[in-house]
């Protein structure tokens, strides 16, 4: 007869571990968003921000494991814990909108990378320790009443319902919550969550049964009279303190700001400028020359931001029709419903057709000549704008142009002299640009404008055509005019930049993001040289230095086995780790590239990686349960697909790329592309609930438990996972580019596989 005390026990375990993985993913998906928009949508911030989250986590479950013959009542403790995440979720949404204000860093002024740790670091701590402490609390109900062998049989059942939790929180706010709720009221609403399911760990008419029903109680009320939501507005407002706010609103592609000075209104991004009403020069320089280069431009295509002012700049041209895309229609409807009507005028005239679409996938698809494109996009400071910027764009851009027809793209610069990170950067796009283009041109300023062309004698350093063109055409300018050109061509400025171009830079590629690095070490320097001299240090390293990583994890792991049989098995968690958080941003950033959009789909992806884990702890579990004998064979097996899986990774992102199909079904293949972290997970799921029985049979049986050997692969599962971030995300990417990384983890894996397979694992094999 099944006791009903241990029977509702059973239920508490699994609703207090799938609440877990539910509010920590919706948790990490929001504050990845959050601090995205803080950071000026930088996905190597993705990589800070996951490093910060996982050491946490891995801090907070190894130190409960600490603890853990410590505590008496388990109940209370997870209780407790719940609770305190209603307050401390809210609230780290708050913090990460005054990083600004906690770093004394002015409105409009970019974080540089070393902040960018400090503060991710600091602001996600208290939430993410409570996070991971409380999975081993959790895993106490199991290790104090279950039979010795049935404890890590329990415990992958934990594991199993928190990732559950998690996959389907990932889903529910990439399909959901996005679409319907601010941020603010879904942490409150997952506060309120774990609020009721901490509920059922206590007693009725206790206090803290009573105290957390008011709790509840008053939070529906807040959320129905409004107060949260003028919490929301306040705190978005924070963030742009000094700027009078206009309208700041979410959409599935990120966050929209547009604030205005006097009569100045300018639009953000992901906290990244996108443009200014009032900059008449960068509009006039970014279209003017490009379009006055080409001898008779009819058919143009505008990427981004036209309603600055570039849009109408070109329709100053006389015959010319354009094809304007925007990949969000909520940045038009901002934009339409606050700029003055002389910035919108030009959206409704006759000669513009107006595409929300991904630009890549346009130009890919489209069957238009264009005359001119134009690229009216920030600097390639992000993985989604660098593909606007990489070899294999510039190769696609040729295929849609005219036999005289001309890209131009306008990067920061400097009007005189240019120091050796801004020579670097500048040299990437000038040397890519050069292995498609025939004819390269570039006229320097404050904004470098390159002009490449498919064809010679097109482009043309000499001002007067271009005079000559601009009264032809009856252009109206106020500063692309004769009096303006002579100094901007000038042959002395012209020599300059030529100079230093003519030495060859590093090709910015799809797969090497090396100009967006290039790009972040150059505004580092606005603050102080330690990044970048730490850059220029790693970037001697050849990749094949990298692979002595490999051949040292091999040595220790042998020294180690001398000691323990299960060293191996612990050494694969923590590489193990590494390689699926290196595996997730690779497929953060594949899909950027190839798609555009990763910020819509980041639940997703990570959706799908928990998903996987669901299904390898099932696994595990039943051979645990089934055929323990098979523990230690499966654990190996394991460890090969983790071998084998990034050697695969990087072929599948070429057939999705190049693939004729996945062009034409493009929402189709997103979406399975998407859920390629379901595979990398799956192995993950299987490896940790199959190594906590290995370790704990072979070494801790009936010294302490179960729990603590849980919380400590736990731990270092996340800490390796943490490492794997911050190294790959910020560095091994961007350098050596993702085919060379997923190299890097088919050596590290094999060599771990290498010491796991003589290896005997447990008494029972």
């Amino acid at each position: 007869m099944i006791d009903p005390a241990k029977k509702n026990r059973n239920y508490h375990i699994v609703i207090s571990a799938f609440v877990l993985g539910f509010t920590s993913m919706i948790g990490q998906v929001l504050l990845l968003r959050e601090l995205i928009t803080g950071f000026y949508g930088n996905e190597m911030a993705y990589a800070v921000i996951l490093a910060s989250w996982l050491f946490w986590v891995a801090i907070g479950s190894y130190s409960a494991s600490f603890l853990s013959s410590y505590i008496k009542s388990p109940a209370k403790a997870v209780g407790t814990l719940q609770a305190v995440i209603y307050f401390i979720l809210p609230a780290t949404i708050i913090a990460s909108r005054h990083i600004k204000q906690f770093m004394h860093i002015q409105t409009g002024e970019i974080i540089g990378i070393i902040p960018m740790c400090i503060s991710s670091f600091f602001v996600l701590a208290p939430l993410t320790v409570f996070f991971g402490g409380l999975f081993t609390m959790i895993c106490l109900f199991p290790d104090r009443e279950e039979q010795e062998e049935k404890k890590t049989y329990a415990i992958g059942a934990v594991y199993f319902w928190e990732s559950l939790g998690a996959a389907i929180g990932g889903l529910v706010f990439s399909f959901v919550l996005v679409h319907i709720l601010p941020a603010m009221h879904i942490a409150f609403l997952m506060g309120t969550v774990n609020l009721a399911v901490g509920i059922i760990f206590h007693e009725r008419k206790s206090f803290f049964f009573i105290s957390k029903a008011i709790l509840i109680f008053t939070t529906v009320i807040m959320l129905v009279s409004g107060m949260i939501g003028r919490v929301d507005q306040w705190t978005r407002a924070r963030q742009w303190e000094g700027l009078e706010v206009v309208a700041v609103t979410d959409s599935i592609y990120g966050n929209i700001t547009m604030t205005r000075i006097g009569e100045e209104y300018s639009l953000y991004q992901n906290g990244l400028f996108s443009y200014a009403t009032r900059d008449e020069l960068s509009s006039e320089e970014g279209v003017h020359f490009p379009l006055l280069e080409h001898p008779a431009p009819k058919q143009v295509l505008l990427i981004g931001n036209g309603m600055g002012g570039s849009l109408g700049e070109i329709l100053k041209h006389p015959g010319v029709k354009v094809d304007y895309v925007e990949l969000d229609p909520k940045v038009v409807d901002v934009s339409e419903k606050y700029l003055p009507e002389k910035y919108i005028k030009p959206l409704r005239d006759a000669r513009v057709d107006m595409i929300h679409a991904d630009a890549r996938w346009l130009v890919k698809q489209t069957q238009v000549k264009y005359d001119v494109v134009i690229v009216n996009l920030a600097d390639p400071s992000t993985a989604l704008i660098n593909r606007y910027y990489s070899l294999e764009f510039f190769r696609e851009v040729r295929k849609v142009l005219n036999s005289q027809g001309i890209l131009a793209l306008s990067v920061s610069s400097s009007e005189n002299y240019l120091n050796e990170e801004t020579r670097a950067f500048l040299r990437s796009i000038n040397t890519t640009l050069r292995e498609v283009f025939t004819d390269v041109r570039s006229i320097p300023g404050d904004t470098n404008v390159f002009l490449a062309c498919v064809k010679r004698d097109v482009l043309t350093y000499d001002y007067q055509v271009l005079v000559d063109r601009l009264r032809k055409r009856r252009v109206e300018t106020k500063y692309i005019r004769e009096y303006y050109l002579p100094s901007k061509l000038s042959p002395d400025r012209i020599r300059y930049i030529e100079d230093v171009l003519s030495e060859k830079g590093t090709l910015n590629t799809d797969t090497r993001p090396v100009a967006y690095l290039y790009d972040i070490v150059l505004w580092s320097t606005h603050f102080n040289t330690v990044f970048k001299n730490f850059v220029a240090k790693v970037q001697h390293l050849k990749f094949h230095h990298l692979l002595s990583l490999p051949l040292l994890i091999f040595l220790g792991g042998w020294i180690f086995r001398k000691f323990s049989s299960t060293a191996p098995v612990t050494l694969s968690i923590v590489t193990t780790g590494f390689s699926e958080v290196v595996f997730q941003l690779i497929v953060i950033l594949a899909f950027q590239t190839l798609y555009g959009y990763a910020y819509y789909k980041i639940g997703l992806i990570m959706a799908s990686f928990m998903a996987g884990l669901c299904f390898g702890a099932v696994f595990a579990r039943r051979i645990i349960s089934n055929r323990p004998a098979d523990v230690a064979r499966a654990y190996k097996q394991a460890q090969f697909g983790i071998v084998l899986y990034p050697a695969l990774l990087p072929l599948v992102f070429i057939v999705f790329r190049d693939l004729s199909m996945t062009r034409q079904l493009v929402g189709v293949f997103a979406t399975v592309f998407a859920t390629l972290p379901a595979i990398a997970g799956f192995i993950g799921g299987l490896q940790y609930p199959l190594a906590t029985h290995l370790v704990h049979s072979y070494r801790l049986k009936g010294k302490g438990g179960a729990a603590k050997p849980a919380g400590t692969l736990y731990a270092l599962d996340i800490l390796g996972a943490s490492l794997g971030a911050l190294l790959t995300g910020v560095f091994f990417i961007p350098l050596y580019g993702i085919f060379a990384v997923a190299f890097l983890c088919v050596a590290i894996n094999g060599a771990v596989f290498i010491l796991l397979y003589p290896a005997k694992l447990s008494p029972d094999v």
